[in-house]
């Protein structure tokens, strides 16, 4: 293993995808103009959050771990040759946004694809296959891959959610079929539930599948208690719908009673996080009101988990995040975990004296959550 602890992987090449503006504003008897407002999934977050890395010094504390493209072959593990010849060729003639339903496949009405977005996509997925190498071949303990666009929505022959290809999904298949894993556990804790990566293994039982969201948020009917998996691999998805306002504290409770003993007793070889920094008490798609404390404490239970059950073979990867303010500081405090120090980033945004009941508050409706998900 090299003297570093934890593997970086970031590439200009995700600055390519851009999604552009909204400025018009459709009425029912005309339109008008106004200044321009970002996409929610805007370039400016992600570089934010690297240069925020970097001038934090958590950068310079890692290993970084080159991105590459991802071929078809690897691509097509999870998604059909069709859609991945249909998603470059709508790329290159882009921007194009939904929605769109066509021979080969769909694209939904978030989602952009610019002249840069398929060179981009296939380099997030070579970045969350060479975190997963750089973990498994033992060159650092444990990977942060700060990916663009994001990835768990994406099914097999759908762009949806801003997501076009399922890096979360790619990186699993990769492991397995690299290095022939036959357990490995995915923990999503982005605020949306991770509908295309549960498709990918519902009737799977060598990958376990634990989805932390908003409950009846987003998408639609995703995510429910009673969607368990099916067949061998009943038992094997486990979701967590949790209420809006659930907070530190009521995270911190979902990870101690739920996900970790879960872990324990599946003993998976490999832990991959898909990271929505989107639960977050500034982020505007969502109400869950997590800080940057709380996103430490989460990433320090699954490095603990990690080290217990695997070796410390932990992989995240970056998933949503809208707060451009924000997402950099919540990214950093994962970063830090990781790492296992505390470069002393002061939370300039935790002023708030709501942020008290946010880090101590359990609420009822939050432990019932934990005690339904239990129950199944």
């Amino acid at each position: 293993m090299s003297g570093f602890r934890t593997g970086f992987v970031f590439d200009a090449h995700y600055l390519l995808h851009d999604t552009g503006s909204e400025a018009r504003v459709e009425m029912r008897d005309g339109a008008f103009e106004l200044s321009p407002e970002p996409h929610p999934s805007s370039v400016v977050i992600t570089r934010r959050t690297k240069e925020f890395l970097d001038g934090s010094g958590l950068t310079a504390r890692m290993q970084p771990v080159e991105a590459r493209t991802a071929s078809e072959d690897e691509i097509a593990t999870y998604h059909t040759r069709d859609y991945i010849a249909g998603i470059r060729t709508l790329s290159e003639r882009g921007p194009i946004k939904g929605p769109l339903v066509l021979p080969w496949g769909e694209v939904d009405e978030d989602t952009v694809l610019s002249p840069g977005s398929f060179e981009a996509a296939l380099y997030a997925a070579g970045g969350a296959l060479n975190a997963v190498s750089a973990v498994m071949d033992g060159k650092v303990r444990n990977a942060y891959a700060l990916l663009r666009p994001p990835c768990h929505h994406a099914t097999s022959n759908q762009a949806f959610g801003f997501c076009i290809f399922n890096n979360t999904v790619l990186a699993a298949q990769h492991a397995r079929n690299t290095y022939g894993l036959e357990r490995i556990m995915i923990v999503d804790w982005d605020v949306h539930h991770g509908n295309g990566t549960q498709d990918a293994f519902y009737a799977d039982p060598g990958v376990l599948f634990v989805s932390l969201h908003q409950q009846n948020w987003y998408p639609k009917l995703a995510g429910e208690l009673d969607q368990v998996g099916s067949g061998a691999g009943t038992g094997y998805t486990v979701n967590v719908p949790l209420p809006a306002g659930t907070g530190d504290r009521g995270y911190r409770a979902a990870f101690e009673q739920l996900v970790v003993p879960i872990g324990k007793q599946f003993r998976p070889q490999l832990i991959l996080i898909t990271a929505g920094q989107d639960a977050s008490w500034l982020d505007p798609m969502a109400h869950m009101m997590v800080t940057m404390q709380g996103y430490r404490q989460l990433a320090q239970l699954m490095v603990d988990l990690a080290e217990e059950v695997c070796d410390g073979r932990l992989v995240v990867l970056q998933a949503g995040g809208y707060s451009t303010a924000y997402v950099p500081y919540c990214t950093a405090a994962v970063v830090e975990a990781l790492l296992g120090i505390d470069m002393g980033i002061v939370d300039l945004y935790a002023t708030s004296s709501e942020l008290e009941r946010c880090q101590t508050v359990l609420g009822k409706e939050a432990s019932e959550a934990n005690t339904g998900a239990r129950e199944w």
